[in-house]
């Protein structure tokens, strides 16, 4: 039976219903609300206190709408045939009327393109490595601990067989690790989520940074001993959200 999805706002914060035919599954936090609602936010509320409330939204709107742009490029791309001159060409032409990038003022536009250009520069490092798109932009939904849901950005069967949940992210700078931790325990959410959906067990994290100041985006990568670890940490996130209703 086909399922359905619905977003919903429930205290203001997103929720999906989940639907098969007439009947409700379960209606689940997003995971990104999870752990917004979860995570330490005095580094963040320091950082709006140096540059002030006006500088800080303007930053946040540019990051994500940029980061919108090279995410659909990214995604547009991948499936392109040919060479990587010819697929370039071919985005090209795509992205002048495609309907999810074209609504963006041409700023985000240009800067998501420049973005997107720093993963095609340095294709070896990243495009070239997947063989096979399992799925891009896919809706997951997961019962265990209560629920949560999400879309992933997208799932790849890499060139040595591995299959790999792959985030993508833009930044001002390059980030270290320590800085990141919310992302690997993102990304394994995802994980357990493909896996209880599809059957397929995604075994290894990448997660691809671009930020403006590096000609190479950053990754960093998980293995599946580290994936159960991250997935753990979630389980409590999802737990501590859940007390907070």
């Amino acid at each position: 039976m086909k399922e359905s999805i619905k977003r919903i706002e429930i205290d203001g914060i997103r929720h999906y219903q989940i639907k098969q035919g007439s009947k409700i599954i379960g209606t689940f936090p997003s995971v990104t609300a999870i752990l917004g609602q979860t995570s330490d936010k005095s580094g963040i509320e320091k950082w709006k206190a140096k540059v002030g409330e006006e500088e800080a939204n303007r930053i946040s709107t540019n990051s994500m709408n940029r980061g919108t742009v090279m995410h659909r490029l990214i995604e547009l791309y991948k499936p392109l045939q040919g060479s990587k001159e010819e697929k370039l060409e071919k985005l090209l032409k795509l992205m002048k009327t495609d309907k999810e990038i074209i609504d963006f003022d041409q700023t985000y536009i240009d800067q998501g393109l420049e973005f997107f250009m720093k993963f095609y520069n340095n294709s070896s490092h990243f495009f070239d490595r997947v063989k096979t798109v399992l799925a891009a932009e896919k809706f997951l939904w997961c019962a265990k601990g209560g629920g949560y849901a999400g879309t992933v950005d997208n799932v790849s069967e890499l060139m040595d067989d591995t299959i790999a949940v792959i985030d993508y992210k833009n930044s001002r700078k390059p980030k270290e690790e320590r800085w990141i931790q919310d992302y690997f325990i993102q990304a394994s959410a995802y994980v357990i989520a493909f896996w209880e959906r599809t059957g397929i067990r995604p075994k290894y994290v990448e997660i691809w940074i671009a930020n403006e100041l590096d000609a190479c985006p950053q990754i960093f990568a998980l293995t599946e001993s580290d994936i159960k670890i991250y997935f753990k940490m979630f389980q409590e996130r999802l737990k501590a959200f859940k007390q907070l209703s």
